[in-house]
């Protein structure tokens, strides 16, 4: 265990909860796990060379108007919840772990009385002062937060492993209920555990953020994530052995399909077979059932999906539950609230696919490569059953085994802009446009390497479905150009179409 960063309840000049909000906050609340994909500070220490800044003069160089972005679209996706309050609960992955501990800030409170009278964009911007370089991310993010209305949080972070342990990342809670303990369990080559145990009114409520090693697809790093389980479960093994209905959350990105076992049958996996994760409702109401509830299975498989890889749905963000918060006391989860939060042009572009970080122009743009994972949660006994869906439990026997395509079809309905003053932007401003769909009429030129046509201007191309690949080798020279649904993407510093297929 490592000691933990803990920054205390933060009290503005005014109160976050008027007597009729902070009852409803008190009986019902939302929990949000969100991997954030790389929010760092801008002190140019870092692991991934991205984020160096070692070259000022790139356009796709990390940046104060970068960090920015990021931190306006967190915020921005916060805000969907709660009538503009934000969740009570937010469970981060991907704050930059810091390497310049003489530059923390040791009191959140503190720092945001000293920079109340400016804004975050101030700062960044017609306010900078070069020892706002190395303020770390949970300041950042923190005093983001606040700017948007979204207070009250007290925030616990897992500390860095140093930059010899090649961890880039950590995990944080941030919290409006009061931090009772927390405590840091390590990984192998994989962030630290974060265990937080709060007061929610009245009722001890433990959760555990967790970001397991990458690579969801690649069977050879299970045995890694194998340990990341083994570690959690002995964890949590303890928690139950003294309190059988002790109410646990584990949110976090676990990078493991909800169904890996089903997916990868060939080898052990770390949240099935060792976690114990799995989709029977039933048995999670039951004292000698299974022990954890997978909250993916809430939801039809088609909406099973928290991120796209290579045109195809996968869920490697989690929530899951103990039988604690199904027993009519203390925390227990609404029946049926889970959700991933999926925000055309904001996080997701037209498809439902998530609009993930871009460092293109001066900007950046995007919002991150994973959705968020909610559910509401409610407090108090002889509630809780009045949420339960008793007769349409889930079984857990719908669990696919296979992972379902989201790419563009011909003869989607979508509204499309046309992508033909894509041309006219300059590279500074490209930001916000990385990512988008759009339509074009195009002529295909050649196609190794690919070139399009579009208004008289030359655009290299490419094609990451194979049939539509072939669909574009056989109008190769055509004299008319072809209705075709493309991507504004970057490769090497320039501009390409992606092109996801023909009207």
């Amino acid at each position: 265990m490592h000691q933990v960063t803990v920054y205390p309840r933060i009290f503005l000049s005014f109160i976050l909860c008027v007597a009729s909000a902070c009852l409803a906050a008190e009986r019902e609340f939302t929990v949000l796990a969100y991997n954030v994909e790389n929010l760092f500070d801008l002190d140019g220490i870092a692991i991934y060379k991205d984020y160096i800044q070692d070259e000022p003069d790139d356009q796709f160089t990390y940046g104060r108007l970068k960090l920015l972005t990021k931190l306006q679209n967190i915020a921005a996706v916060l805000k969907t919840f709660n009538t503009g309050l934000g969740p009570e609960l937010i469970l981060f992955q991907e704050l930059e772990a810091d390497f310049t501990p003489q530059s923390s800030v040791e009191n959140l409170a503190t720092f945001l009385d000293q920079h109340s009278a400016i804004s975050v964009a101030q700062m960044l911007t017609t306010d900078w002062r070069s020892g706002y370089a190395g303020l770390p991310a949970q300041a950042w993010l923190l005093k983001a937060l606040s700017d948007a209305g979204l207070i009250g949080y007290s925030v616990a972070v897992a500390p860095s492993k140093g930059s010899d342990a090649g961890i880039a990342h950590t995990n944080a809670v941030f919290s409006r209920f009061p931090i009772k303990e927390v405590q840091s369990h390590e990984l192998l080559q994989a962030r630290d555990i974060l265990e937080v145990t709060l007061n929610v009114a009245a009722h001890p409520l433990t959760v555990y953020v967790n970001h397991w090693k990458s690579g969801a697809s690649n069977p050879s790093r299970e045995p890694i994530r194998v340990q990341n389980a083994k570690v959690l479960r002995a964890i949590i093994d303890a928690r139950l052995a003294a309190d059988p209905m002790a109410d646990i959350i584990i949110g976090g990105d676990l990078n493991s399909h909800y169904n890996h076992s089903i997916l990868y049958p060939e080898v052990e996996t770390g949240i099935n077979d060792v976690l114990g994760s799995q989709g029977n409702e039933l048995t999670i109401r039951e004292p000698s059932g299974a022990d954890l509830y997978n909250l993916w299975f809430e939801l039809p498989p088609k909406q099973r999906y928290s991120e796209v890889w290579r045109g195809r749905r996968g869920s490697l963000m989690h929530l899951l539950i103990t039988c604690g918060l199904y027993d009519h006391s203390g925390v227990s989860y609404v029946d049926g609230s889970f959700t991933p939060v999926i925000l055309p042009g904001l996080n997701a572009d037209l498809l439902g696919r998530p609009l993930r970080w871009t460092f293109a122009g001066e900007t950046g743009g995007g919002a991150t490569d994973h959705f968020p994972v909610a559910a509401r949660f409610t407090v108090g006994s002889g509630r809780a059953g009045d949420f339960f869906d008793l007769e349409n439990p889930s079984v857990g026997d719908d669990a696919l085994d296979f992972e379902l395509p989201l790419v563009y079809q011909t003869g989607m309905q979508l509204p499309l802009r046309d992508a033909v003053d894509l041309a006219l932007l300059s590279d500074a401003a490209l930001g916000p446009f990385v990512g988008r769909l759009y339509r074009v009429e195009a002529r295909v030129l050649k196609m190794r390497p690919m070139t399009l046509e579009v208004a008289g201007e030359q655009w290299p191309a490419y094609a990451p479905d194979k049939s539509v690949y072939a669909q574009l080798q056989q109008i190769k020279g055509a004299k008319s150009p072809t209705a075709m649904v493309v991507t504004l993407g970057i490769w090497k510093g320039k501009r390409q179409f992606v092109v996801e297929g023909l009207e």
